[in-house]
């Protein structure tokens, strides 16, 4: 939940800053950021460019990914795919699976019965319990899907559920699913 809040408040923020400030301070703020792609903006694609004031051209890079501990590290993660997708919009009370893969990006393998995947943090969503133990050993390089059977809140809105992977007491990978519950 802090999350979403955290990206909607930046995208209104971005947004006003780019329409309040004069055109003569967007170069500055350009410079700051930079972007990893150079692609054209959706004024550049929907209109003519230099007829549009800088301000409406220039617009923030936003990324979202998956936390993981650093490359080259025994444990860590990288996610594959993920269903459904963050914002999806459903029913209230909506019975569904949580299905996350991932691939194991670290040295070593993720023993069956030495790493679990757990609730960390946010809407409790889940309908059985809060940790399970891997289905399979992973090797380096593997991917395993993880699922976990869900079912939204009974009341409309945002709700978010972070789950991860863990030896012992340490989180090494997480993951997380973001639903809109809005009928």
């Amino acid at each position: 939940m802090k999350l979403t809040r955290f990206v909607v408040v930046l995208l209104a923020l971005s947004l006003f800053l780019t329409l309040a400030l004069p055109a003569t301070l967007q170069p500055v703020m350009a410079q700051a950021v930079k972007a990893p792609l150079a692609l054209p903006s959706l004024a550049d694609v929907l209109f003519d460019s230099h007829l549009l004031p800088m301000s409406i051209i220039s617009a923030p890079v936003i990324t979202v990914s998956v936390e993981s501990a650093a490359s080259g590290a025994d444990y860590a993660c990288t996610l594959v795919s993920q269903k459904p997708k963050d914002w999806t919009k459903m029913q209230r009370r909506h019975i569904f699976d949580a299905t996350w893969t991932v691939r194991n990006t670290g040295k070593k393998n993720w023993g069956q019965n030495g790493v679990d995947f757990k609730y960390i943090s946010g809407t409790k969503m889940h309908t059985y319990d809060d940790a399970y133990d891997l289905a399979k050993d992973v090797g380096a390089g593997q991917t395993i899907t993880l699922i976990v059977d869900m079912i939204s809140p009974k009341e409309k809105g945002y709700y978010t559920a972070v789950w991860g992977l863990f030896t012992g007491k340490k989180s090494f990978c997480k993951v997380s699913i973001t639903i809109n519950v809005n009928r």
